[in-house]
Formats: C-alpha cells, structure tokens, sequence
C-alpha cells in the first residue's frame, strides 16, 4: 500500500522528519497546488505549507487557490505531485470544497499518484463524515457533517492536545458507528489512495 493521503492533526510546518520523509522521498516533487480560503494575510501563512518541501526541491512550483472567491478550471492543475488542503474554519472549508467537482478532482489525482495532505480542517473534510469539535467554533456544539469521502472506517479529531477534547470526542463517538481516531497537533493518519490506514505517525 502506498502512502498517499496525509491527515495532519495540527498546522503546518510539518515539524516531523519521519511525516517529511514519507512524502518526499518516494517520488520527485515539482508542483504543489495549495487549496485554501480567503483570510485576512493569508498569502505570508502559506509559506508555512510549502517551507519543508522547498528545502528538499528547489524548482518547485506552488499555486494557491481559493475555492471560495475563484472560479477553477481544475485541468490546469493535473500535473500536480502535492495537494495539499489547508486549515482555518472548519465549516467554512467543509461549505467550499465538499462538493462533487472537487471530489472528483481530488480522486482523479489519487489515481495519478499524487499525494494529497490535509492540515486540520483540511484533514477533517477529506473523510466521509467530519467531527467538528466544539472548540472549532462559536455554537460551542459538537457537529456531525458530510464530508468528501475519500476514507470512511473512522472519524478524526484534530488539535487533539492542544484543545484537550478528550471528552468532547469520546461524546461525539457515540454519535457515530465508527471510531473516532485522535490527532495531536504533530500526529498524522497515513492512509492509501482508497482510505485505507497504513499508520499512525506520533
């Protein structure tokens, strides 16, 4: 099984080598497409994404693109090798990139080989249903909501530490009849191109 879908718990840099090493080492990287939605100053944060692969590649080619204010035409971005989708407000990211287009998109790429990583919000839509924590925004409830579909045997939690949601997901897991797999905010879920887990990197 190849590893091809990269959850991150947390934000980025990617901090762990071993996370690092899995991406980079399996195949040569030249251009990376970042999916985000529009903040204030978002465009200096996105150097975060790219710095790790930066130091590996140096004719890398990176292109942002916002869902949520752009109009895409997804064949120009076939020759990706990395795609990475971004964090910030959840169910913001969930009302623009949960859609058939960008799912088909998505998978069309897994196909291909590419490798596809999720930080956060962006980790949390690629599954078929999404816990949103009560710490990810203001109704303080926890949610159950769509998501793409690209793995379904669990659920994740993000900023599992960091937000010490403990009991807020052992609440949400009776919710759902699957589990719910923690991440703390420097652990990734490794999983293949159909969804399946190879591991889980602490």
């Amino acid at each position: 099984m190849e590893a091809q879908i990269f959850l991150m718990g947390g934000n980025p840099p990617i901090k762990n080598h071993t996370i690092v090493k899995k991406i980079v080492s399996s195949s040569k990287i030249e251009r990376i497409i970042i999916f985000t939605v529009y903040r204030e100053n978002w465009q200096p944060y996105m150097k975060k994404y790219t710095e790790v692969f930066q130091s590996h590649f140096s004719n890398l080619n990176t292109d942002y693109l916002l869902l949520d204010t752009e109009q895409i035409n997804f064949d120009s971005y076939l020759d990706a090798e990395v795609i990475i989708i971004g964090g910030g407000n959840t169910e913001k990211y969930i009302a623009t990139y949960v859609n058939q287009e960008f799912k088909n998109y998505i998978k069309h790429m897994l196909n291909k080989g590419a490798k596809v990583i999720g930080f956060s919000a962006g980790a949390l839509l690629l599954g078929e249903k999404v816990y949103v924590s009560p710490n990810d925004h203001s109704d303080h409830q926890i949610k159950i909501k769509n998501g793409l579909g690209l793995f379904n045997q669990v659920l994740i939690s993000v900023h599992y530490d960091s937000w010490n949601d403990k009991a807020n997901k052992d609440r949400a897991e009776e919710l759902v009849d699957v589990p719910i797999i923690p991440l703390n905010d420097r652990s990734c879920l490794v999983l293949d191109k159909s969804g399946n887990i190879i591991e889980k990197i602490d």
